[in-house]
């Protein structure tokens, strides 16, 4: 009787470490999944920042940028500052999904 009760609790500690190793599995593949989202927002994000702001910034503003008030060139640094904002904020959405739909 004894030998059956504990070959019992075996089994259902077995079931409940596969139970947390598939969540495990889910946690982390969703987690990855959202790092390379926001890496490859970054990297976008950049690269537009970076070419589109000489094109679009002096049409829109001519006047700032003729008195020095806006920069007409967009430096690396100033890029890759704006890619990193850019690049949180796309990151909270599917954070923020991940995080509801575990909670169902």
């Amino acid at each position: 009787m004894d030998e059956m009760r504990h070959e019992t609790e075996k089994e259902i500690e077995q079931q409940i470490a596969r139970e947390i190793e598939k969540r495990v599995e889910k946690g982390v593949e969703r987690g990855v999944t959202i790092a390379i989202q926001v890496a490859v927002t970054f990297v976008i994000a950049v690269i537009v920042f970076k070419f589109v702001w000489a094109w679009v910034i002096p049409d829109l503003f001519p006047g700032a940028v003729a008195q020095g008030l806006i920069a007409a060139n967009l430096s690396w640094i100033a890029a890759l500052k704006l890619g990193v904002l850019v690049a949180v904020l796309g990151g909270f959405p599917p954070t923020l999904d991940q995080a509801i739909k575990s909670r169902q």
